[in-house]
This record gives C-alpha cells, structure tokens and sequence, in this order.
C-alpha cells in the first residue's frame, strides 16, 4: 500500500481525483459553492502524499502549498460576501503580486538593477493576471471550470518538462481535482463553482509556474501561452448554448494553447526528469 501511496502518478492524478470526485459529490449536495471545496481537497491530497504538511523552514515549495491554501480561504470569503466585488480585483490583483513576490525572493534578493525590476514585473504581472482573470470567470461556471482544468493540467506538466518534479505533481493535481469538478458543472443543474475554485486555481496554477521559471528551467515564454487559457474561455462564452455545449467548447478551445505550452515546452527541454 505504502509503495503504491509512493507512486507519482497515484499523488498526482489517482489519488487527488478520486479525493476530488467523491468530496464534489457530497459537497454539492449542501448547495451554494460548496462543491467548489473538492478541487482544494484533491490538491491537499497530493500535498499530504508528497511532502506532508510542514511549513518551516519556510522553502518556496511550502510557501506554494501554504499560498495556495490560503486563496482557497480568500475565495470563500469572496463567495460569503459577493456584496463586496468592487473590492475583490483590487485585492486579488495585489494578493496575486505579494505572493509570488514573497515566493521567488530568495533570488529577487540576489539579483540587482535592471534584472530584479524585470523579475519581479514579470512573474508579478503573470500571478496577478492568471488570479484575476480566473475570478473574472466567476459568472461563467462552466467556462471557469474548463479554464481551471486546463491551466491547472498546463500549468503542472510544463513544470516537470521544466525539471521541477515535485511542482509539476501539484499543478497536475489541480487539474485532475478540476476535471473531476467539471464532470459535475457539465452534467448536472445544481453544481455551482465560484471563487473558491478560481482563486486558488489561478495562484496555485499562477505560483507553480513562476516557481518552474525561476527556480527550474521553464521558458518564460511557456508563461506567456499559459496566459492566454482564461482569456480564451473569455471570448468562447456564449450563453444561450446548453451548459453542456459550453463546456464542451471551452474545454476545447483552452486545450488549445495548453497543448501549444506543453510541446513548446517539450521542445526547449526535452523529456521530463522520470
């Protein structure tokens, strides 16, 4: 059992969308966005199996997992309090930039001149726009969860093409955790998605693949495709088509550029670390 709990494929997809599915079939029986709460279980799950639960020394890892968490948190709150949203860019754009910062510092803080204000622009640029695009698709559930999906899948396996193993696990469970999540949008009436799966998809997603780039060897330009995911499930939303048919379309319109990221990725690095 051990040495199966020790595979990366069962941390990384199995475990985290079994974890997922069952927790989106329970918890959307409570209403509201509560089913939403399956995508930060599965992603706890393959946190648990990989590393465990410790955050200190503070590593860019840890911070990774404790940030990640801590958006989940965030995004209930937005949910608990939709009264608010004209506060909610704001914070997220500006969460978004302190967390990544905090995050890559170890090398901000090495670096001087021109090269520390084009680091910190860039990744703060990237983790501020992947967070609240993916909040801008709040009213769009079933363009949201498709867009989760594939930045969450993107994110994590152009993270292990960028030899960082352990980051690319976890981006790879968003995605499964979003995919179980996206049986339930897709297929059913009363599953509703909201912040709760937006804003910790867009960090999560956001801060692995800046800490691929900073700290591996990730193209900055993989970065720039993974960008275009929410804008694509932006431009696709039609309303009058059944959730379904939706769905359906943004899935796989926002497969396209993550497809396009991970063989560009490939191409710059060769095969993963396996």
């Amino acid at each position: 059992m051990q040495e199966w709990l020790a595979n990366p494929a069962v941390q990384a997809g199995i475990a985290p969308f079994i974890t997922a599915l069952i927790s989106a079939a329970l918890l959307r029986k409570l209403g509201w966005y509560w089913a939403g709460g399956a995508l930060v279980a599965g992603f706890a799950v393959a946190v648990y199996l990989s590393t465990g639960f410790q955050f200190e020394p503070w590593t860019s890892t840890r911070k990774i997992v404790a940030l990640t968490l801590g958006a989940a948190a965030l995004g209930l709150l937005y949910d608990l309090y939709p009264f608010q949203r004209r506060w909610l860019m704001p914070v997220t754009f500006t969460a978004a930039m302190a967390a990544v910062v905090w995050v890559v510092w170890p090398v901000l803080s090495r670096s001087a001149g021109m090269k520390f204000w084009l680091l910190a622009a860039g990744v703060s640029t990237y983790a501020a726009w992947c967070a609240v695009m993916m909040e801008t698709l709040r009213a769009k559930p079933a363009a949201m969860i498709s867009a989760a999906m594939a930045l969450g899948f993107s994110a994590g396996i152009t993270a292990l093409l960028g030899a960082s193993a352990l980051l690319g696990q976890w981006g790879i469970a968003l995605g499964v955790s979003a995919g179980a999540l996206w049986l339930f949008v897709t297929f059913t009436r009363n599953t509703a998605v909201g912040s709760l799966v937006a804003l910790p998809l867009g960090m999560g997603a956001a801060l692995i693949g800046c800490g691929a780039f900073v700290y591996a060897k990730l193209p900055w330009w993989s970065l720039a495709i993974l960008a275009t995911i929410p804008l694509l499930a932006h431009l696709v939303w039609f309303p009058r088509l059944p959730r379904i048919a939706q769905a359906t379309l943004s899935m796989v319109v926002t497969a396209a550029p993550a497809a396009a990221a991970v063989w560009f990725t490939l191409q710059q690095t060769g095969a993963p670390p396996l």
